[in-house]
């Protein structure tokens, strides 16, 4: 089995456009899943109150990324495009069609795979038994392109134009996220200033290292690489090499840069208007391996490897972690990690 056959397969435009139009139920599925998963992790006594504060947190997220997804739009474009499923059906029946009027077909195998793209997804085996099938067939090309679609050029400037789309896309989920907990702990008694201050700081720290600076970072690094290549620094600049440039642009500019203006933004900022502390004491929230985890999206949404555009609509999935995290106002320094010890001893005391 090929790797290129692997990358066709998940770069059908039948199979980006079914998870399109899956989303909103696939993203209601996730976040009740963890939302049930995080309530029964609970103490007993503390789990009819958590119950209500994911189904608020995570209800709102949801609702907002799927009207969002639908409603919003870039260039006259929904944030999550749904082509009608019957159109590229058309558009494969009428290329199979094509293709058999230059191509006689003797093999009842490769028939019954052609009879079956013109309904169905194909599978991983149907799809690389067809490519190797097709090779030096009339019109083979354009049924490849056809069925799993046309590869794209990845450069800086159509990474740079999906960073507004993107960066929407994202801001959605955390700022439904910091309306929702902020509701939730009201709801339940557990407002204070304090857990606000820490929702939007999450919140901010979210977009910027988690989101918006990254696909800056892979715009930017992809840009010099190019530049470099034209005179002649960079030699051979495969799709490999544009991949790992951009994971350097996400990572160094996305979780390094972006960790440091949030923190930035929330220790000048946010800590001066909301809780009047003095701007010599700092906070430094840290970027964890879950915060890197997260960057899958940006690199798969500005399609830079070949097959993986079927994440995109599963970006709101994704991002429902960065809305949640600013939601509960999560934060990993020293003193709140010191808080959160010395309350689980507390805990620990009473229940003894």
């Amino acid at each position: 089995m090929k790797l290129s056959s692997v990358a066709k397969f998940l770069d059908q435009p039948l199979l980006s456009n079914t998870l399109s139009r899956k989303m909103p139920c696939i993203l209601t599925c996730a976040a009740a899943i963890y939302g049930i998963k995080d309530t029964f992790e609970q103490p007993k006594d503390n789990r009819k109150k958590q119950a209500i504060k994911n189904l608020m947190i995570l209800g709102s997220i949801t609702l907002a990324s799927i009207l969002g997804g639908k409603f919003i739009k870039i260039n006259g474009q929904s944030l999550i495009e749904t082509i009608p499923k019957e159109k590229i059906l058309l558009q494969q029946r009428s290329a199979i069609s094509e293709f058999l009027a230059n191509n006689p077909v003797n093999s009842n195998k490769i028939s019954g795979i052609l009879e079956k793209a013109k309904n169905k997804i194909l599978n991983l085996k149907d799809t690389d038994t067809l490519l190797n099938e097709l090779k030096g067939k009339i019109n083979a090309q354009k049924l490849i392109d056809t069925l799993f679609g046309k590869g794209e050029e990845i450069n800086s400037s159509k990474i740079l134009q999906e960073i507004s789309k993107l960066s929407i896309m994202g801001f959605i989920p955390v700022a439904s996220g910091i309306l929702g907990g902020i509701a939730a702990d009201k709801i339940t008694g557990d407002l204070t200033k304090e857990k606000t201050t820490n929702k939007i700081k999450e919140g901010i720290y979210q977009f910027f290292a988690n989101i918006f600076l990254c696909n800056v970072g892979a715009g930017t690094f992809l840009y010099t690489a190019e530049k470099l290549n034209d005179a002649g620094v960079i030699k051979n600049f495969t799709p490999l090499k544009k991949a790992l440039v951009i994971l350097a642009g996400i990572l160094s500019v996305g979780v390094l840069g972006g960790s440091y203006i949030a923190n930035f933004i929330g220790n000048k900022l946010v800590n001066p208007i909301l809780d009047k502390k003095p701007q010599n004491n700092k906070e430094s929230r840290k970027p964890e391996p879950i915060d890197i985890a997260l960057h899958t999206d940006d690199i798969a949404t500005a399609g830079v490897l070949s097959g993986l555009k079927w994440i995109e609509p599963l970006l709101p999935v994704m991002y429902l972690i960065s809305g949640y995290r600013a939601a509960t106002g999560y934060r990993n320094t020293s003193n709140n990690a010191h808080s959160a010890l010395t309350n689980t001893r507390n805990i620990t005391i009473i229940k003894k």
